[in-house]
């Protein structure tokens, strides 16, 4: 999100911001002040703001200034703990990479060439595999790779790949591997200058100086940059998504604030069953000693420590407590009338949490590109039968799991003709790995249907 950090990569977009600021009479307001929460769940502590000031490193947001590294941590949680966002970017990966790994030419991927074939007849499929089998070795398979580095570029719009290559007898093997975004930081080095990151499991002053992070060169698909090592020459490449300096951000991330929503509705109905009293009983007794009384005072509430009455009730008995009491017993002036117990019926507010997270739903899965019918949801007209859920598929959903498969695609495509350079097999950089969608016998058979109902509609008499 570009207006919950002071980075410098973007200015701010708050259009509010740029109002009262422009603006010659100052006391106008145009709509209320809204405060955004988001930059409070992702300030960093003091602690990482030192660490970040005393190596010279890049955290995630781009500057120290107000919020780095904890932005990362934030996108991670939501990537968890939000429930659609977290069903979307799995299925959107399933059918992008839950197929077998194929072969085919490298297309072009912004012309179209007419008549351009993409298909590899069996023996040139046959040759090409044998060929990355014999140089090139994927961490978990090819598949798996390819599935952690879409994931990790759609929860978070980085994805971080190494390539090691090495000779042992005079045979060169490349291996490559899948980084995970938390183990990965740019080092801060000038305008101008090749870029570099730093690789480490553990950030932290104690374990770099006991255990110093590796240093790599970062390659494009422009030049190819290495850094030598007693294990060969290493480089890294980066799939980003967006325009800011340093790092991307999430594809969706239009939708922030609604998978913040929803997380923050699972955890309040978690602490609404897990730690509340349903009996919600306020119970009122007379006073015997009045040093010991209730009274709304702030004075009685600063002496423990709490700024107001208000702040010790709410630390106490509502949901922003760690453990929110149930039971209230309150005293009357001595002298009043006996004991009087109040119950109050609980309030789940089960509309309300209906229809915001049915929003919120809504707002995540447009983000991605998806529809609800894709994800399960029941639609307004119910989710009909094979051709109708097929039709979505193909019409409205089947565009954006190719533009994740072919950024990803194009994007390791970069990285293996890295490595056909360094073993001498420039012939193999017009060839290039893609996946077949799971159900994609389903969808051919859909579209030769419509095509044959098409073909029967225009002919004469028909």
């Amino acid at each position: 999100m570009s207006d919950i950090t002071t980075c410098c990569d973007e200015p701010s977009l708050n259009l509010k911001e740029r109002i009262h600021r422009n603006s010659s009479n100052r006391e106008i307001k145009f709509i209320d002040t809204i405060r955004n929460p988001i930059p409070d769940e992702i300030r960093d502590s003091k602690d990482l703001k030192k660490f970040f000031q005393d190596w010279n490193l890049v955290p995630y947001a781009g500057s120290t200034i107000e919020s780095g590294q904890s932005l990362l941590a934030w996108y991670l949680m939501l990537a968890k703990l939000s429930s659609t966002h977290n069903a979307s970017v799995q299925k959107m990966i399933k059918y992008a990479f839950g197929g077998k790994a194929m072969f085919v030419k490298l297309l072009d991927p912004e012309f179209s060439v007419q008549d351009e074939v993409a298909e590899l007849n069996v023996n040139e499929q046959t040759v090409y595999r044998d060929a990355i089998n014999e140089f090139f070795t994927f961490q978990d398979g090819i598949g798996k790779f390819h599935r952690a580095v879409a994931k990790s570029y759609k929860d978070t719009g980085n994805a971080f790949v190494e390539l090691t290559f090495s000779e042992t007898l005079g045979v060169g093997r490349i291996f490559v591997r899948a980084h995970r975004i938390t183990h990965v930081l740019y080092v801060n080095t000038l305008p101008g200058e090749p870029k570099e990151v730093a690789i480490s499991p553990v950030w932290t002053d104690e374990y770099l100086k006991k255990y110093p992070a590796r240093k790599v060169a970062v390659s494009t698909k422009y030049a190819s940059v290495f850094t030598k090592t007693k294990e060969g020459l290493k480089t890294v490449f980066h799939l980003k998504n967006g325009d800011n300096t340093w790092y991307g951000r999430p594809d969706s991330e239009g939708s922030d604030l609604y998978k913040m929503r929803e997380v923050q509705d699972a955890i309040y109905q978690i602490k609404q069953a897990n730690a509340n009293f349903t009996g919600q009983i306020i119970i009122e007794v007379e006073d015997d000693d009045p040093e010991f009384s209730a009274a709304v005072e702030d004075e009685k509430s600063q002496t423990v420590g709490f700024n107001s009455f208000a702040e010790r009730m709410e630390h106490n008995y509502t949901q922003k407590a760690n453990e929110p009491q149930s039971i209230m017993v309150t005293a009357r002036p001595y002298g009043s009338k006996p004991m009087f117990v109040h119950q109050l019926s609980p309030n789940t507010n089960e509309n309300w949490y209906k229809v915001t997270g049915e929003i919120s739903e809504k707002k995540i899965v447009m983000a991605h590109g998806i529809t609800l019918r894709f994800m399960g949801f029941d639609v307004s007209n119910g989710l009909g039968g094979g051709d109708m859920l097929l039709a979505d598929y193909v019409l409205n959903n089947e565009p954006a799991i190719n533009d994740l498969r072919t950024e990803v695609i194009m994007f390791t495509s970069e990285i293996m003709n890295a490595g056909w350079d360094l073993v001498g097999r420039e012939e193999w950089k017009k060839n290039s790995v893609t996946f077949v969608t799971p159900i994609q016998s389903q969808i051919d058979a859909f579209k030769n249907a419509d095509n044959a109902v098409r073909s029967t509609k225009i002919q004469p008499g028909g």
